[in-house]
């Protein structure tokens, strides 16, 4: 395990991408994605995707520069497209663009499809916040088969993450709840499989459906070779308000996008629709953030469960996280480091020499 200090980190990460053809400023917007992710604690969706990311522009799967086209719009909605750009610089345009038409007609719901990975959703929520507007997202990746339906056996969905974003009395501390729809997303399979580590139970089925702790059996590179699934969120006694979660999903990130929906056997992008909605078309922003706020101190108060000494709601878990790793640099693992130094070999970046 090394440790990076976070804005080396992030310019390493930028030069990568601009030296694999991604315009300054998008090389900028997906490096700050990144290494956010990472500081917040979801290494899941940070640099992690960095080898990956470059690997699908080298062999134009992804085209940097590509640009964010309007298909269709009204004053509150727009279907867009992001020309099989990485998907975070896509997302971010369709965040803005969604922020923008709240501004004038109080909700701006805005469908992004031709895209690749978009990432962490909780980022998208952040902008909208910062704002002052609430946030919500949700996406779905067509073919991206990974998650069982409740009571399946085998491979029917994807994780469809989907994010709720609420400003707060404090600018640097929104509540944003971003989860899977699976019991874990998959990136964190991921992270699993480059530490070398387990899973819990009730998280994954091998190939054959049955109960596994061996994030290698997702992948069929365990010891069994056809591919597991992950189980949707609220696992074996719940799971079916994960599926249900999931399929809307489906239907809002693939469907209305026009991005298609799992049923399809071409992966590789992702269906995103993004919502800003202006809280000055509701009430006065400042009842809001009071509001607000006196919610979240309520729900607070002790006393606590065993084995718990405080609650934390949605956000505060993450800016834990970023001050300490703000403060004593982000670790990464030695496989992750190793697909990084690829990466950037691959376009000819030369290594960090100190960290």
């Amino acid at each position: 395990m090394i440790t990076i200090e976070a804005l080396v980190l992030k310019e390493y990460i930028q030069k990568i991408f601009q030296a694999a053809g991604s315009p300054v400023d998008e090389a900028e917007i997906i490096s700050d994605h990144l290494v956010g992710a990472n500081l917040r604690g979801h290494d899941s969706h940070g640099i992690i995707r960095t080898l990956g990311y470059v690997t699908g522009l080298l062999e134009k799967r992804f085209a940097a520069g590509a640009g964010f086209e309007i298909i269709k719009e009204t004053p509150s909605t727009a279907v867009t497209d992001g020309g099989m750009n990485l998907g975070q610089v896509a997302a971010h345009h369709g965040m803005h663009l969604a922020i923008k038409k709240a501004t004038t007609s109080g909700i701006g719901l805005v469908t992004v499809r031709g895209t690749g990975h978009i990432g962490r959703l909780g980022h998208y929520g952040e902008i909208a916040c910062r704002a002052g507007m609430i946030g919500m997202a949700g996406v779905n990746v067509p073919g991206g088969q990974i998650v069982a339906s409740y009571g399946g056996g085998h491979r029917r969905v994807a994780t469809n993450p989907i994010m709720f974003a609420l400003p707060t009395d404090r600018i640097d501390a929104p509540f944003v709840l971003d989860m899977a729809t699976s019991v874990l997303a998959e990136g964190k399979m991921k992270v699993a499989v480059n530490k070398g580590v387990t899973v819990p139970e009730g998280v994954l089925i091998d190939g054959d459906g049955k109960a596994t702790v061996d994030p290698n059996d997702l992948y069929g590179t365990g010891e069994n070779e056809k591919r597991g699934a992950l189980l949707p969120f609220g696992g074996l006694l719940s799971g079916y308000k994960g599926f249900g979660l999931s399929l809307a999903m489906e239907a809002l990130g693939g469907i209305l996008s026009g991005s298609g929906s799992a049923k399809e056997s071409v992966r590789g992008t992702n269906g995103t629709w993004l919502m800003a909605i202006n809280i000055a078309n509701f009430l006065d922003p400042e009842d809001w953030k009071y509001e607000v706020a006196e919610l979240l101190n309520f729900v607070k108060e002790p006393p606590y469960a065993e084995n718990f000494t405080e609650v934390l709601t949605a956000g505060e878990p993450e800016r834990i996280r970023m001050a300490e790793r703000l403060s004593s640099g982000i670790p990464v693992d030695e496989e992750t480091w190793k697909q990084i130094s690829e990466a950037a070999t691959s376009v000819g970046v030369s290594p960090i020499q100190s960290f």
